[in-house]
């Protein structure tokens, strides 16, 4: 048994395309396994044209972990399973990670075509990470973002992650409840994600629950009181009846409140009581629900809403002045169900030092050459500014930012785009942390350990940010500028290969 998880924790690490082993045996017939490449894993665009919130650099982090810390025994196992060329099974038998890897943490706040995540390592290395790296990171960006579009709209009112039943596996309910956490969720419902991340889950009842004790209200009265005395004195005690699985007004509340009532269930119960409703016209029927809440004394009951909620209902809700107390979101969150691929992509974008581009017909598939690092700029009132994306080492655009008099930003497709900020009228933080050094995981890892740390770092983020940027509908565009020099190294790069157009 102990072997079986062993190398299905390994298998992580291997769940890759083809290709890139392919490619790999190429490289190592041809001698160029030690040439260190460095590849940029970034998005293009987000649903909105906003931004994605950074989630799953923590596992990407284990991952790496997992590879340098399997036992040889055991990669072989694996490896000769699907390795067929006898010199890249003994190479892949004995590699570990002995690179770099510099990110932005889980949390950040993050915009189009800048390097979330940046390897620099021997190729074959580098290479091998590209699937599991982006199986990783697009789930987990998908949901922190969609996360972090449904909790936006909902504010004040706190969202609970709902959807491990539609998620897509087992890792993707386990990480994506963690995702969407950071996202802005205030709680979530897996039993695993509880255990792994120390993430306390929640939850209520279910319809099936209700129907075991028989049919009709005298059956549903009859499971709610069971509930009520077993769980009342529990350390979990919230006491959340589902009242729609007959007639939401006419019976399942009625039902709530004498069962409330005959347990001694009130105001001034020690943990939270009150109820779910999981169909129907939530604004209409959470309005009655609250109406006669308070005529019978019950101001502290709860109402929680569920059923198929996305941002756009959620909006619709609170247009209407429904009356909630938590939302419960299933499948919006757990499959990002809008928008259910993020597009990450991992580019390489430099070969032993030499800048490498990426051209294509499609302007926004032109990639940015070079080794960089991200910086993000606020103004006087500590609102987010602009990002500037540097090349690591250049010096010109970090100088100015510390000692000059003004900071030029340039839009890149408009030369005649240009921002002044003048010295001491800005502040700035390099967003980029080196995670892995030499193969080794540094002290920065601590920071994201606890993915409540990760969320309170996106809300604390999020307050500077612009509020005609956080709208969910045509956002205020959000300046990303590239360096002096790193514009120049692009545009050096595309006219070479213009010449031999």
């Amino acid at each position: 048994m102990n072997k079986r998880i062993i190398l299905d924790e390994f298998a992580k690490v291997i769940n890759s395309d083809r290709y890139q082993y392919t490619e790999s045996d190429v490289f190592l017939h041809e001698s160029m396994q030690n040439k260190i490449a460095t590849f940029d894993m970034f998005f293009r665009t987000t649903e909105d044209g906003g931004f994605g919130v950074v989630a799953g650099v923590q596992e990407v982090l284990e991952l790496i972990e997992i590879l340098n810390t399997t036992d040889e025994k055991i990669k072989r196992e694996y490896f000769e399973k699907v390795i067929v060329e006898q010199e890249l099974l003994e190479f892949l038998v004995r590699l570990k990670f002995t690179g770099s890897l510099h990110a932005m943490r889980d949390g950040e706040i993050a915009y189009p075509n800048e390097p979330i995540i940046t390897i620099k390592a021997p190729l074959i290395e580098a290479k091998i990470l590209e699937t599991p790296i982006l199986n990783i990171m697009n789930m987990q960006m998908a949901i922190a973002t969609k996360a972090s579009r449904i909790t936006r709209v909902a504010f004040p009112v706190p969202v609970i992650a709902f959807g491990s039943r539609r998620a897509h596996g087992f890792d993707s309910a386990l990480t994506g409840n963690k995702a969407a956490i950071i996202g802005g969720c205030s709680a979530h419902s897996n039993l695993i994600t509880e255990y792994k991340y120390n993430l306390k889950s929640v939850g209520t009842m279910s319809h099936s629950y209700i129907q075991v004790f028989g049919v009709g209200s005298e059956a549903e009265k009859l499971s709610f009181d069971a509930f009520i005395k077993c769980r009342k004195e529990r350390a979990d005690n919230s006491l959340y009846l589902l009242i729609d699985t007959y007639s939401t007004l006419k019976i399942g509340l009625e039902n709530a409140i004498s069962a409330f009532k005959e347990n001694n269930i009130d105001d001034n119960y020690h943990g939270n009581y009150g109820v779910r409703i999981d169909s129907g016209d939530l604004a209409y029927l959470s309005k009655k629900i609250r109406e006669r809440f308070d005529n019978e004394g019950f101001k502290k009951a709860k109402i929680i809403l569920t059923n198929s909620l996305s941002e756009k209902v959620i909006k619709s809700l609170k247009e209407q002045g429904a009356s909630v107390d938590l939302y419960g979101v299933g499948d919006a969150i757990a499959v990002s169900k809008s928008r259910p691929c993020f597009g990450g992509v991992y580019k390489i974008v430099e070969i032993d030092n030499k800048p490498l581009i990426k051209i294509s017909e499609d302007t926004i598939k032109i990639s940015n050459p070079g080794f960089k690092e991200v910086y993000r700029i606020y103004d006087s009132n500590g609102i987010a500014y602009a990002d500037l994306i540097t090349l690591v080492g250049e010096d010109s655009d970090k100088l100015k930012m510390i000692n000059s008099e003004e900071l030029l930003l340039k839009d890149e497709k408009d030369e005649f785009k240009k921002s002044f900020l003048k010295h001491g009228e800005y502040t700035y933080k390099k967003l980029t942390k080196l995670f892995i050094e030499n193969g080794i995981i540094t002290n920065e890892y601590k920071s994201m350990c606890d993915p409540l740390d990760s969320q309170n770092y996106y809300f604390e983020n999020l307050k500077n940010v612009a509020i005609e940027r956080k709208r969910l509908e045509n956002p205020h565009k959000y300046k990303i500028n590239m360096s002096t020099d790193l514009l120049k190294l692009k545009y050096r790069l595309i006219t070479e290969i213009n010449k031999d157009i």
